[in-house]
């Protein structure tokens, strides 16, 4: 009974991983990024859209952003709530993030969310939190975040935008908490590339 419910709510918690990574706005690339879990059943997916330039000056600036969907109602028997969902990214070797300029976009998400929501960048990438609780029966939208990269690679060199990791934490009848990672294969995972070219090129 234990195992049926745990793959029960794990499939949830994971569909609304697979929507909730999109974007809109400038050159935009979508992907499909197949993920295992330590939880749950096989075959799942971390979809996103993310917003980059095709091409940057080599030194210049340029802006990633990276929106979200509604992730409709979580429906899972024995489920109480998911909470603390936290997806990871990374800048490739020919780019630097810009120290400072990750944000969550005011005004967006679902209010259920949004309260809590922060972006912080260290050492190990860029990462995007989630503490608040989305009850049995909910759904969610997570806040727009945004952040700059520098094109610090030589020109002709390609920069990623990646895909890390995403976990989340679920509270589940009989089986108390529960927390699952997911990773991609490869991993990390190109979201987007983005072409270093010589600055004084026309």
């Amino acid at each position: 009974m234990r195992d049926g419910l745990r793959a029960r709510w794990v499939g949830g918690a994971l569909a609304a991983v697979a929507v909730s990574v999109t974007s809109s706005g400038g050159a935009e690339v979508t992907v499909q990024a197949p993920i295992e879990c330590t939880r749950g059943p096989s075959g799942q997916a971390f979809r996103a859209i993310v917003s980059a330039p095709a091409a940057q000056a080599q030194g210049s600036r340029f802006k990633v952003r990276i929106d979200s969907v509604p992730s409709g109602p979580l429906a899972h028997t024995g489920l109480h709530y998911i909470t603390d969902m936290t997806t990871d990214y990374l800048v490739g070797d020919a780019g630097r993030y810009v120290g400072g300029s990750a944000r969550i976009v005011p005004d967006t998400g679902t209010p259920n969310v949004r309260a809590g929501a922060r972006v912080w960048h260290d050492a190990t990438g860029l990462h995007l939190a989630l503490p608040a609780r989305v009850k049995n029966g909910e759904g969610y939208t997570p806040p727009s975040l945004e952040f700059e990269v520098e094109a610090s690679g030589p020109a002709g060199s390609s920069l990623a935008i990646l895909f890390s990791r995403y976990r989340v934490a679920a509270n589940v009848f009989l089986l108390g908490d529960l927390t699952t990672t997911c990773t991609p294969k490869p991993r990390p995972f190109s979201l987007a590339i983005v072409r270093v070219v010589d600055a004084a090129a026309p």
